[in-house]
């Protein structure tokens, strides 16, 4: 039992900031089940109607139980990301600071995984700038492809340490830090994330975090938004870190103003204003989130600076059959050094050069595919994307071929077109195959395949779970 398990300087932490009766209820939700959710992307599958919704997203909902994901060809399409549900609390923060803006620029500064930026992806809807970081470089290929599942191409994956943002200043309008941390919200989630946990620790989080904002300030546009969030609960951690930011950058937190009935607990100290999720009052984990809007200084417009890896293609210089792909309406047509050619909104090429200038870049846009004597060869990200063409011939798949087509052992198919294909699943692509009449060619990216094994693996859970019921494409 997890509530066994805790230290006991953290039990008398909480028990002070709880108070004995809520202190023996936070201890009950520790052994009680972590809840399942995920969240949908509404670009790809409907609004499942017989699940039960989380309060403060509306994209997201709970499921009864934990399915295997791995073996639903839908989450493969990136037609749902599980999410824990609340850190979707994200958007709920978005939408109350107001995201109308279609020039928008967004960072995400310790982005992986991927679930806020996914979810940050999914309220743009295509319009705005997102840039999604992450200092780790294996973690950064992870989250550029939960992106590349999302669809969009308005995106940006860079694999930077925090201090390299502080050359971009007044770039972002909104900058989300998701804050490495003790980790005490995960207990029940993550047990050995209890062996962890030290108040010294506590305490190292806590400078980590102030160096994290003191390095990317910089970035924040004048009026700009800070939302720093944790998974954890002590004050050091949280609202003393953010009376901090407050006192020491010039910014004023703002009141979110959420229902009482959600029952997250908002934290005021000293006029600062934070609002902490506890297990045993939501269905979720332990979260904590803040806004804070910058004050201060006159906004610095960087100068135009030329790309290091990124060229932007013309008619004369691009594959002849590059509209058959993709529909290049409103966008422009960048090729890295490698020659990979990518799709991203015309209006931000030149925030993409500057970006690529004093950054890593590891995915920019949609990435279309690799020319091949004038011809293109398919990137796995245009399988997903939301921009391909629909003119692009399609082979839809039952699960068990799909599974099958992920686990790259389906070796041909029938009354199929030769040539390219884009395999689907309920209307959404999952990735390409070259018929060549008695075989196929899968062009599934090893590195995504399945691994387990399916036939042992399986249930019918997918077959009969609505989970899947999501929009024809």
């Amino acid at each position: 039992m997890v509530s066994r398990l805790l230290p006991a300087s953290f039990s008398e932490n909480i028990t002070s900031k709880l108070g004995p009766t809520m202190f023996s209820r936070f201890l009950e939700s520790m052994d009680a089940e972590v809840p399942v959710s995920i969240r949908i992307n509404h670009q790809k599958m409907s609004k499942p109607d017989h699940l039960e919704q989380v309060a403060w997203c509306k994209s997201g909902f709970y499921l009864a139980e934990r399915p295997i994901f791995t073996l639903d060809p839908a989450f493969h399409s990136g037609a749902y990301y599980v999410q824990e549900a609340s850190s979707m609390f994200i958007g709920y923060i978005l939408e109350k600071i107001g995201i109308s803006n279609n020039g928008l620029k967004i960072l995400d500064l310790s982005a992986a995984p991927g679930g806020k930026s996914t979810l940050i992806a999914s309220i743009l809807n295509g319009k705005g700038l997102l840039v999604a970081n992450e200092i780790i470089k294996n973690r950064a290929y992870t989250l550029k492809y939960n992106l590349s599942k999302e669809g969009y191409s308005n995106v940006i994956v860079t694999n930077n340490d925090p201090k390299d943002f502080s050359h971009l200043t007044s770039f972002f309008d909104i900058i989300l830090v998701d804050a490495p941390c003790s980790g005490e919200g995960m207990f029940r989630k993550d047990p050995n994330a209890i062996g962890e946990w030290s108040p010294e620790n506590v305490k190292n989080c806590s400078l980590r975090q102030q160096k994290i904002i003191h390095d990317v300030m910089p970035a924040l546009k004048p009026d700009g938004y800070l939302i720093y969030s944790t998974c954890t609960y002590n004050d050091a951690e949280n609202i003393d870190n953010i009376t901090k930011f407050a006192d020491q950058y010039d910014l004023t937190c703002v009141d979110l103003d959420v229902p009482d009935a959600w029952q997250i607990v908002k934290t005021e100290k000293n006029g600062r204003i934070g609002y902490q999720f506890y297990p045993h009052m939501v269905k979720g984990e332990g979260f904590f989130a803040a806004v804070l809007q910058k004050n201060n200084d006159a906004e610095y417009k960087l100068k135009l600076q030329t790309s290091k890896n990124l060229q932007v293609l013309n008619h004369k210089n691009r594959p002849q059959d590059i509209e058959a792909w993709v529909d290049i309406q409103n966008h422009c047509l960048l090729a890295d050094k490698m020659g990979t050619i990518h799709l991203f909104p015309e209006v931000f090429a030149e925030d993409a050069k500057i970006l690529d200038h004093y950054l890593k870049l590891i995915y920019c846009g949609t990435s279309v595919g690799l020319p091949n004597k004038n011809i293109l060869i398919p990137d796995h990200s245009l399988a997903l994307s939301l921009n391909r063409s629909i003119e692009i011939n399609t082979i839809e798949m039952d699960t068990n071929t799909a599974l099958h087509y992920l686990k790259k052992d389906l070796y041909a198919v029938e009354h199929a077109r030769k040539g390219w294909l884009l395999a689907t699943y309920k209307g959404q692509g999952i990735g390409w195959l070259k018929n060549l009449g008695d075989r196929i060619n899968n062009y599934l990216p090893a590195e995504y395949r399945i691994l387990m094994n399916i036939e042992k693996g399986r249930t019918e859970q997918f077959d009969s779970n609505p989970i899947s019921n999501f929009r024809q494409s």
